[in-house]
């Protein structure tokens, strides 16, 4: 059964490295990370107008006016299988409703720093080209200040 994980976009990014790469990049490299999830379902949730920066991508939802907590809230209520769910965040209010409502809750550094063994297996069958795998190395690198010393220098 597919998991569906809903991602307090935000809050991931100010638990974590993210926060050091500015609020752009930050979306973006949180985005990539999602991807990794696949086949897994995961919707990020900001605050926010839709146009902020120009961002806009699947699985991105931008709140319009309405807090991200609430939003939140809302879909895991509104789910028809909460067993299914994994709340990332470290929202104390979000956390404690998610587990009344019997939904997993996943920390943040965990979302990021270790994704599913799966995501690993596609790395090495291709699945990601190699220009995206060393994107996102490069990011996670400047977001978690590890030196390229290693690495292919171009």
């Amino acid at each position: 059964m597919a998991k569906h994980y809903i991602v307090d976009g935000y809050n991931v990014i100010f638990s974590t490295n993210l926060k050091e790469l500015g609020m752009e990049r930050a979306r973006g490299v949180l985005s990539e990370i999602a991807g990794l999830y696949v086949p897994d379902k995961v919707t990020i949730v900001y605050d926010g107008q839709v146009d902020v920066e120009g961002f806009t991508r699947p699985g991105v939802v931008f709140t319009k006016g309405e807090k991200a907590d609430d939003y939140i809230k809302r879909m895991i209520e509104r789910s028809k299988d909460r067993q299914r769910l994994v709340i990332v965040t470290r929202d104390k209010s979000i956390i404690g409703y998610a587990k009344y409502m019997r939904c997993k809750v996943l920390d943040p550094k965990r979302f990021v720093e270790n994704p599913p063994r799966a995501a690993h297996q596609r790395l090495v069958k291709g699945v990601l080209t190699p220009k995206q795998v060393e994107f996102i190395n490069r990011e996670l690198a400047k977001a978690w200040g590890i030196d390229d010393a290693g690495g292919d220098q171009k």
